[in-house]
């Protein structure tokens, strides 16, 4: 599963629009009493769940880099793991709910069923939490982003570890903020140096 590290940002995007559409599913399907709806409500639940699992094991390979290659804070990558997790939990919780509800007759159908529809629409809350964490740590901080081939350091990043091949901000005008102008003209003095 390390190999799936590098396709996290890839993967990720399976559980955050299945999930939040499955449970768009499961409340238009009560709200409407549309049993189409609600069966896709299941079937979008399902693939939800087996992509936050694949998200959440990518994440675990893919961590390593920004916190040991870029000195990012392990708690900001700690707290989006976690969300990611409570994601895959709630999921699992919402698709087992789902499973015994239909297999129950009367009020502890209705009751398990109820159950089903508060941890999916808390699995759409979550995971949508747990993209905007992934997000801030991508865009706010340059988790695994490379600039020219080169890994870019946050400018929060810790500075007493050790940065091997690791642009530092000031290096990379483009992750800072600069325009190509600014990179090219900073190029040509670090040459004449």
């Amino acid at each position: 599963m390390d190999a799936l590290g590098q396709f996290h940002p890839q993967i990720v995007h399976t559980p955050v629009a299945l999930l939040i559409f499955s449970a768009f599913f499961a409340v238009a399907g009560r709200l409407f009493d549309r049993q189409w709806v609600r069966k896709a409500s299941v079937l979008l639940l399902v693939f939800g769940f087996l992509g936050s699992f694949a998200a959440m094991r990518s994440g675990f390979a893919a961590h390593e880099v920004p916190e040991d290659e870029q000195g990012m804070s392990e708690h900001a990558i700690d707290e989006h793991a976690e969300k990611g997790q409570w994601t895959f939990y709630l999921a699992g919780g919402a698709l087992a709910a789902v499973i015994v509800a239909g297999r129950l007759s009367g009020g502890a159908a209705a009751a398990v069923s109820g159950l089903a529809l508060v941890l999916q629409v808390a699995a759409a809350v979550m995971v949508g939490f747990a993209g905007h964490e992934g997000g801030k740590l991508v865009f706010e901080h340059g988790a695994n982003v490379r600039v020219d081939g080169q890994l870019v350091r946050s400018a929060n990043a810790n500075p007493e570890r050790e940065m091997s091949g690791v642009a530092a901000p000031d290096t990379v005008a483009v992750a800072s903020g600069g325009g190509a102008g600014e990179g090219a003209e900073h190029e040509e003095r670090e040459r004449g140096k």
